[in-house]
């Protein structure tokens, strides 16, 4: 019977939308929380760093001009002393590179007019000395020896250039003092940093606290006065119903309107019952269609052939009207050998059903024409590259296996998980020495061939994945646990080894199989010990014949 939902004016929105307005106002407070701190963090760190480097650039470059200076009245003073030639050069090339020193000290300088102002002078008072230090080396050149010492002597030249050195002092303090004014106004930005983040951080605060109120007031409350109705109808009391909730999202005050739904309803649940039996029929009858469309899926029976034996088994998912796209099958050929293979569509249902049939049809026509594996392979994916399939997600894995009497085997996997090898010393899977891709995914490919040998004894055992993806947990069943119960049941027939593989994958499933399972084995039988001991016997010694002589 419909259950008829009675819609209130609901005013609070839905649980997405508070929810999300709120994770919202509170994103937008942790940025700017987290912005005024960083923003303001990182320009009083390059503020910091750039008046330390700024100022020591700058001192530098000032030294540079002063120790210019020096190398010049050096070798000025020493020329103009003594006349010696050797005191030239320091001059000469203190006077040229003095230029390119003081504009690379204006460089450093920048926009500020303080420090200009102070470069101006130190330039000034350099011109100065400079002009009166040519004048000395020009008297000395021209051979007025007297005349230069005379002029030194009036110590112009000294006055000079402690003008020079008291110009050059006062750049340094401005140099020092821009510097220390740079670092306050980092000291005001980092103080700014700080009360803004607290200022953000107070902001965050009360979001968070008005945050909570709302929820409480459109999610707590209502959940509440359900909690109470729920314990209310454990006690029997079903005329009470919740009381509306106006204030809740609109998904919890849908949710008391359907719960006083629920309560005047509990006496129609006997008609919901019929009902559901009556689905659960349907549901059978289904399944029985179903099984009847996996039948086409797998072999009537599998051949026989002296020397060998095969056995398979097959265990279908356990999701009700599931129906797999597993199948296998085996031929005998016209020279002796033994064909077989299994196969696994991807997806479940009807389609994946239907394709799986159509490969398994067409596998039995191109093994009957020639069973190499990679032409039959090469010929399945030409049917099965369809364009639409492949829009659908249908596509194939397989693998396909030729073995004569003699254990001399062929096969070639399609994307398929690798067969395993069980002899009478151990169990191993057998990796192919090349993997071919899906049956379906593309339109041209190659599907490599790979050879091994059956002793007397062994076995190979194909499978599809369901069997090694069954799952406890997060845990697999994985080859390991195969081989493992393939060796335990080495001395059982082929048929019993199938069927327990396959009932240890169901067991360890924790819930029910999700993928079909498919084992197929084929053994080479070993040879009899009578037999063998009679073959290792020495051949008997022959008699001679005795002639009789009369």
């Amino acid at each position: 019977m419909a259950v008829t939902w009675r819609r209130g004016p609901f005013r609070g929105g839905s649980l997405r939308g508070v929810l999300g307005r709120l994770a919202l106002l509170t994103a937008l407070a942790v940025a700017v929380l987290a912005g005024v701190a960083i923003i303001g963090t990182i320009l009083a760190a390059l503020e910091y760093r750039d008046a330390a480097q700024d100022g020591l650039v700058q001192e530098q470059a000032a030294d540079q001009v002063l120790l210019d200076m020096l190398n010049a009245r050096a070798g000025n003073d020493g020329y103009a002393i003594t006349g010696r030639g050797d005191y030239l050069p320091p001059w000469q090339q203190a006077n040229a590179r003095y230029d390119d020193d003081l504009e690379a000290l204006r460089a450093t300088v920048g926009d500020s007019a303080t420090l200009m102002l102070a470069v101006d002078e130190v330039e000034t008072t350099a011109n100065r000395w400079f002009a009166e230090a040519r004048e000395l080396v020009q008297l000395r050149r021209q051979g007025r020896q007297r005349e230069a010492l005379a002029r030194y002597n009036d110590d112009i030249s000294l006055q000079r250039f402690e003008q020079f050195r008291t110009a050059h002092d006062q750049l340094i303090v401005a140099v020092e003092i821009e510097r220390i004014d740079r670092l306050a106004r980092a000291d005001r930005r980092r103080d700014i940093t700080i009360w803004g983040a607290a200022a953000a951080g107070v902001i965050a605060v009360i979001l968070m606290g008005s945050a909570v109120r709302q929820v409480w007031r459109r999610v707590g409350r209502p959940v509440r006065a359900i909690s109470e109705g729920v314990i209310r109808v454990t006690r029997g009391r079903l005329q009470t119903p919740v009381p509306e909730q106006r204030t809740a999202v609109r998904e919890l005050a849908e949710l008391v309107d359907g719960f006083n739904d629920m309560q005047r309803q509990v006496l129609q649940q006997r008609e919901a019952v019929a009902a559901a039996a009556q689905r659960e029929a349907g549901q059978a009858t289904e399944r029985r269609l179903w099984q009847t469309v996996q039948s086409g899926l797998l072999p009537d029976r599998l051949p026989s052939q002296r020397g060998l034996r095969i056995a398979a088994g097959y265990q279908p998912a356990e999701k009700a009207l599931l129906i797999g796209g597993d199948f296998y099958d085996s031929v005998l050929l016209a020279d002796g050998r033994v064909a077989l293979m299994v196969g696994d569509m991807a997806g479940h249902g009807a389609p994946a059903a239907a394709r799986a049939t159509g490969l398994r049809f067409a596998w039995r026509t191109l093994v009957a024409a020639d069973p190499d594996p990679a032409h039959v392979l090469t010929g399945l994916n030409n049917q099965a590259a369809n364009p639409s399939d492949r829009a659908e997600g249908l596509f194939a894995s397989m693998l396909h296996a030729v073995v004569d009497r003699q254990g001399a085997v062929e096969y070639a996997p399609a994307g398929h998980p690798p067969p395993i090898v069980l002899t009478p010393d151990g169990c191993k899977v057998h990796e192919p020495e090349s993997w071919g891709p899906l049956l379906g995914v593309v339109d041209w490919a190659e599907w490599p061939v790979t050879r091994l040998n059956l002793e007397p004894g062994d076995s190979l055992v194909l499978y599809t994945d369901g069997l090694i993806e069954a799952r406890a947990g997060a845990e697999l069943f994985g080859t390991d646990r195969v081989c493992d119960i393939l060796a335990n049941e080495r001395t059982s027939a082929i048929e019993l080894r199938v069927e327990r593989l396959i009932s240890a994958a169901r067991r360890y499933k924790t819930t029910k199989l999700e993928d079909d399972v498919v084992v197929m084995t084929i053994e080479r039988n070993a040879i009899p010990s009578w037999l063998k001991k009679r073959t290792e016997r020495p051949p008997p010694r022959r008699r001679q014949a005795v002639g009789i002589v009369r």
